[in-house]
């Protein structure tokens, strides 16, 4: 494994704490799923811009094709966050869960027909056990009866677009600096989330100092680092190692849920716990592929 993508594994682990912790900060503010995933993305980008620098020169090299994938890229990042969050605020939080957690198979599969990743046991495995841990923890408080049908959807849709955000990004990521690549994408998912204001009557600046706060937060934690180190791996390893990784975040957070929020752990919970943590033993001993690539384009 090259130095670069030794790099992005453990940048990516760093990315997993963040991303991982999107519930617990939403927590914080009160405001509309437009809102929170148009300022999200907009602060990020304000800190990515100056980053990336002289290396946004690269864009000038993308056919038309290729502006027209990262704008698709965007706007499916857009519609990713808006469905999440709307998933998270119409239904149980373990129904939205169970049904986004579908999104390493959808992954997996759709990027062995497209760029031919190969698809060992030991994926599947992996897969398998944290889709049952991830299923053992929300199922005492998983419900169809009474639940809201709209709400299990949404994460249902969350899911596709996720997948579809991810594989472009696959396609894409070779191309560009990570710096450029995601100060595009979420330029554009800002922009896409903004445009929503009108529609559902939004305010653009009235918001109490928590929700402002919770707002940086999002840019910084789970955007700034959890994304931005999913986008810098797609370059390195393949996107259906990547996404099956993504099954760990139910425990991370719940372990932070635990020390800031007293949250309590059930038996079923740490019975769910235990088989992610098995599901990313064997993941781990799978094997990543890492692709040669220079490092200087991380």
């Amino acid at each position: 494994m090259s130095r670069s993508a030794r790099q992005a594994f453990f940048f990516l682990a760093l990315g997993l704490l963040a991303a991982s912790q999107s519930g617990n900060i939403i927590r914080l503010g009160e405001a509309h799923p437009a809102a929170i995933a148009a300022w999200r993305l907009l602060l990020a980008v304000l800190v990515l811009a100056p980053l990336a620098g002289r290396q946004l020169t690269q864009l000038a090299g993308l056919t038309r094709k290729e502006w027209a994938l990262l704008l698709f890229t965007g706007a499916a990042l857009s519609a990713h966050f808006l469905t999440w969050i709307a998933a998270v605020q119409m239904t149980t939080v373990a129904n939205a869960a169970i049904f986004f957690s579908i999104n390493p198979v959808l992954t997996a599969i759709a990027a062995h027909l497209i760029f031919g990743e190969r698809l060992g046991w030991q994926l599947f495995l992996s897969i398998g056990l944290g889709l049952a841990g991830v299923a053992v923890i929300g199922i005492g408080d998983f419900t169809l009866a009474g639940g809201s049908p709209g709400g299990d959807a949404m994460a249902l849709l969350c899911a596709v677009l996720f997948t579809a955000y991810f594989l472009a990004g696959k396609r894409l990521r070779p191309k560009l600096d990570n710096r450029v690549y995601v100060t595009v994408v979420y330029g554009t998912a800002a922009l896409v989330s903004f445009a929503c204001f009108p529609f559902f009557d939004l305010p653009l600046l009235d918001y109490n100092a928590i929700t402002w706060f919770c707002f940086v937060l999002m840019a910084l934690v789970p955007t700034l680092i959890g994304h931005t180190s999913f986008n810098n791996a797609l370059k390195h390893f393949d996107a259906s190692r990547i996404a099956a990784a993504t099954l760990v975040e139910p425990l991370l957070a719940g372990l932070v849920a635990f020390f800031a929020w007293g949250e309590r752990v059930t038996a079923a919970g740490a019975a769910g716990y235990l088989l992610i943590c098995l599901s990313v033993l064997v993941l781990a001993f799978e094997g990543w592929k890492a692709e040669a690539v220079p490092d200087r384009m991380t």
